[in-house]
C-alpha cells in the first residue's frame, strides 16, 4: 500500500512536468497532456455561464483566458503538491519528524510539508531525518523555483502573443475602414488603379497571419483570449485575410496584375490562413460535415459582384470574365468559409459581428 501510494505521487509529479515541459518548453499545438484539455472545459464552463447570463455573456466571455491562465498554473503546481505530499504522507513520524513533539501523519501534514518545501519556504516544523528526504526536499524546492520561473516565462509569452494579435487585428479593422471588408481594404490600397505597392502591404499582412499562426500553435491558450471588441475577433482576422486572398485570386485583371495575383505574398497569406483553419478546425472544432448551402452561395455571388463595382470605382481593372471570376470566388471560399463559420460558432460569435458587410 505504501509502495502503491508512492508511486501515485510519483505520476502526479511526472505529470505536472511533462505537461510544463509540453506547454511552456516545446509548446506545439496538440501536444499538451492536461492545459489543452482543461482550456477547453473552462471554455465549456464560460459558455454555460454566458446563456444563464444572456445580458452579460460578453463580459463573461471576456474573463475566459485570464481564468485559464490561472487554473492552469494552479493545476500544474496542485499536482506537484499533491504529489510529493504522496510521497512523504508514507514517511511522516519516521523519517520526517517534528521538532514540537508528536509527528502528525494525516494527509494534510504532509500537504504541509510539501507546500513549503514547494514554495522554497523551508519545511516549516517538519524535519527530514534521512537522505532521501532530504534530497526530496531539494528537489522539490528546485522544482518549485523553476516552476515559478517558467509560469513568467510563459505569462510574458502568452500576452506578448495576444499583443501581437490586437496589432495586427487593428490594422485590418482600420485598413478597411472599420468595414471587415476585404474589398474595401483592396480598394483603398490600390486606389486611382495603382496597384505598384500593393504587394509590399499584403507581405506584411502574411507576415502578421503567419505569426499568428506560429503563436497560436505555440500557445494554444490564446484562442480562448476573447474580447468584447468584435474587431479583435480571430474569426475577422482570419475572413480579412483569406477574402483578401479570394478577391485577388478571382478578382482583378490577371494579365495586367499578374505579378499581384501570382505574388508570392498573396500564395502566403492564402496558405498561411488555410493552414491556420485547418489547425484550429482539427483541433478544437466539432466534426461536422459542411453541406452545399445554395442560398449562402447566391449571397457569395452577390457579395462577388459588389466586390466588383466597388473596386472598379477606384479605376482596378477586373476580370475580363466575370462569370468565370464570380465561380473561382465561390470554389476558393468553399474551401475555407465553413471553417471560419464553424469556429466564429464555437468562440459565440454571430455570423453579423464577424462580416456586418454580409449580414
Amino acid at each position: 500500500m505504501k509502495l502503491l501510494v508512492q508511486l501515485i505521487g510519483a505520476g502526479l509529479i511526472v505529470l505536472s512536468l511533462l505537461d510544463i515541459y509540453l506547454t511552456v518548453l516545446f509548446p506545439r499545438l496538440g501536444s499538451s497532456l492536461v492545459s489543452l484539455r482543461l482550456g477547453k472545459g473552462v471554455w465549456w464552463f464560460f459558455r454555460l455561464i454566458a446563456r444563464i447570463m444572456p445580458f452579460k455573456d460578453e463580459k463573461v466571455l471576456s474573463h475566459s483566458g485570464p481564468v485559464l491562465i490561472i487554473a492552469t498554473v494552479i493545476v500544474w503546481l496542485g499536482l506537484l503538491l499533491w504529489g510529493f505530499a504522496l510521497i512523504v504522507w508514507t514517511e511522516l513520524g519516521w523519517s520526517i519528524q517534528s521538532n514540537k513533539g508528536q509527528t502528525e501523519t494525516d494527509f494534510i501534514s504532509a500537504l504541509y510539508y510539501s507546500g513549503f518545501s514547494l514554495t522554497t519556504l523551508g519545511t516549516g516544523d517538519l524535519t527530514p531525518e534521512t537522505t532521501f528526504q532530504r534530497l526530496l526536499m531539494i528537489l522539490e524546492a528546485s522544482l518549485g523555483f523553476s516552476v515559478f520561473t517558467l509560469t513568467i516565462t510563459y505569462l510574458l509569452s502568452v500576452y506578448s502573443a495576444i499583443t501581437r494579435r490586437h496589432t495586427f487585428a487593428l490594422s485590418l479593422h482600420h485598413r478597411s475602414a472599420g468595414t471587415a471588408d476585404a474589398a474595401e481594404m483592396l480598394a483603398r490600397l490600390g486606389a486611382s488603379g495603382e496597384l505598384n505597392g500593393i504587394q509590399q502591404d499584403i507581405s506584411n499582412m502574411a507576415r502578421d497571419l503567419i505569426d499568428l499562426l506560429e503563436s497560436q500553435n505555440s500557445y494554444p491558450a490564446l484562442l480562448y483570449f476573447r474580447f468584447r471588441q468584435c474587431y479583435y475577433a480571430l474569426p475577422r482576422i482570419i475572413l480579412l485575410a483569406m477574402d483578401t486572398a479570394t478577391l485577388i485570386k478571382s478578382a482583378l485583371n490577371t494579365k495586367k496584375y499578374r505579378s499581384v495575383t501570382h505574388s508570392t505574398a498573396v500564395e502566403e497569406l492564402w496558405g498561411g490562413g488555410l493552414q491556420l483553419l485547418v489547425e484550429l478546425s482539427s483541433l478544437f472544432l466539432p466534426k461536422n460535415r459542411s453541406k452545399k448551402n445554395d442560398s449562402q452561395e447566391q449571397m457569395w455571388h452577390k457579395r462577388y459582384y459588389h466586390a466588383v463595382e466597388r473596386m472598379k470605382a477606384e479605376g482596378i481593372e477586373t476580370a475580363d470574365d466575370l462569370e468565370a471570376g464570380v465561380s473561382l470566388y465561390i470554389s476558393l471560399r468553399r474551401q475555407w468559409n465553413p471553417h471560419v463559420v464553424a469556429l466564429a460558432r464555437y468562440m459565440a460569435y454571430d455570423w453579423n459581428e464577424i462580416a456586418p458587410h454580409e449580414s
